[in-house]
């Protein structure tokens, strides 16, 4: 009798339909790790995150794609000891390209590669990039690859900590690999001897290196010429004028080819540059001594009239900015004239210009106000120009100038704030050495956007949480309790 029991249970309709029911939870369960195991195969992941942390940006991979040799990225210490974050940011990499070697190599077991690789004396931290293609190399540190924001840091408190903000991984690795992928660097000299701003002054340094070029220091009054290796010349705001030797070397230069960026500051009266200005006419422009202040009150940054945010023309270099979405903020700019005398041969184009609700002061020293008064010049007004004289003979190279009547927009800390700034004058040094358009990778932002409701909302989803919730799912098990009562 027990025995009929147990074979009529195991064949009642509650044993079957339960049969069913674990059968599909089964099935459900063995689906989902299939596809737990498929997805784990796919080389290619989502990248979820608001700043796209893990993706790569379109210049990365036309420069991977333009690979012909192997780059080796190494990470120095411990195989398992990786940056989780860094590590899959270079599986991008390898994933993009098989000219894109990654290992990592334990110091303390290779100490002979690890030294030759040490600059200075000094040696590679644990968590160091190296990128290196033959015996060109290029290392990251591990400070390089994260920046923070140490405005509220207190040394003295130890509770105190500089602020994780933004990852520069992409930024720091695709520089790395188009410095020891490029057949030839570029020089860039800056100009010193006439009281010039320079790039450690403005904090540039490092924007500028880490961009590939080799900066370099140029006194004309010990140099005979401007030399052969240059590039590029920075001018970079003088307060005395250029000797008459000094500007014929320039002109001389130049008319060979080269490429040269002039950034002008607001000279004060009885100390004017004639002849930085005469080797400027002979490129058809001139720096009018004339403050350009903003009417428009949707062209100004900081509510302040002499922080222009310039119109950016059609210009490859201020196509990437256009690309991204990215102003321009200069501070007490100068206007910068087009002469009607000059070479035919020459291209001027305007960069950035001011609204017709401008105007200029001509002194702004002594002004007394910044409101339009008699006397001020009507805008708008071309705030920095690029021009092109073509080479008399073909096959040779251009020369290329880029005036700009600011240098303000430069000034330390701005560029990181208005990124524009920045790559406007990145994209200006690559514009002149015949790039179009420079990298403009920028650090992704980690700060974490929290979410902010009002108290109202507030009480209305904790009671969906804590009581609708919680409801819905007992009700649902008594719906399917008293369906299988009657089974």
């Amino acid at each position: 009798m027990k025995k009929n029991t147990i074979f009529g249970s195991l064949s009642s309709r509650k044993f079957r339909f339960g049969g069913y029911a674990t059968l599909l939870i089964v099935a459900a369960l063995a689906v989902v790790m299939v596809i737990n195991v498929l997805v784990d195969q796919i080389p290619g992941k989502l990248d979820l995150t608001k700043n796209k942390i893990y993706s790569l940006s379109d210049e990365t991979y036309k420069l991977l794609e333009s690979l012909k040799t192997d780059v080796t990225v190494t990470t120095v210490g411990k195989p398992g000891s990786e940056d989780p974050t860094v590590k899959t940011i270079l599986g991008k990499y390898a994933a993009r390209s098989r000219h894109i070697r990654l290992q990592t190599i334990d110091p303390e077991m290779s100490p002979g590669w690890t030294k030759q690789f040490e600059t200075g004396g000094q040696g590679l931290g644990a968590g160091t990039l190296v990128v290196a293609l033959g015996k060109k190399f290029k290392t990251i540190g591990v400070y390089d690859m994260y920046n923070y924001d140490t405005s509220n840091y207190d040394p003295t408190n130890p509770n105190s900590q500089p602020q994780l903000t933004s990852l520069s991984v992409e930024q720091r690795v695709t520089s790395a690999i188009q410095y020891v992928s490029a057949a030839r660097n570029v020089t860039a000299y800056v100009l010193s001897g006439h009281g010039e701003q320079t790039l450690g002054t403005l904090g540039l340094t490092s924007v500028v290196s880490n961009e590939n070029y080799e900066v370099k220091e140029l006194n004309l009054l010990t140099e005979k010429a401007v030399p052969a290796d240059a590039n590029i010349v920075l001018v970079m705001a003088p307060k005395k004028d250029l000797s008459t030797e000094d500007a014929d070397k320039l002109r001389a230069w130049l008319a060979g080819g080269g490429g040269m960026v002039v950034l002008q500051d607001v000279i004060t009266t009885g100390n004017a540059l004639p002849n930085l200005a005469g080797l400027l006419k002979t490129y058809g422009v001139e720096v009018q001594n004339v403050v350009v202040v903003e009417g428009d009150q949707n062209k100004v940054a900081a509510q302040n009239p002499l922080f222009v945010i310039p119109t950016l023309e059609y210009h490859d270099i201020l196509s990437p900015l256009r690309t991204n979405n990215y102003d321009v903020v200069l501070i007490g700019a100068q206007a910068v004239q087009t002469l009607d005398l000059k070479k035919k041969t020459l291209k001027i184009e305007p960069l950035l210009t001011s609204s017709a609700k401008s105007y200029g002061k001509r002194d702004i020293a002594t002004a007394k106000s910044v409101q339009k008064e008699s006397g001020d010049l009507v805008g708008p007004f071309t705030l920095a120009v690029a021009i092109t004289d073509p080479a008399p003979d073909p096959g040779k190279q251009a020369t290329k100038l880029v005036v700009i009547g600011d240098v303000k927009f430069l000034q330390s800390g701005l560029p990181a704030q208005v990124p524009g700034n920045g790559d406007f004058f990145m994209n200006t040094l690559g514009w002149l050495k015949g790039q179009k358009e420079s990298l403009s990778i920028r650090p992704k932002s980690m700060q974490q956007m929290r979410l902010s409701i009002s108290g109202l909302w507030s009480l209305i989803l904790s009671g969906i949480v804590v009581i609708v919730l919680p409801l819905l799912i007992l009700g649902a098990g008594f719906v399917v309790w008293m369906r299988r009562r009657h089974l």
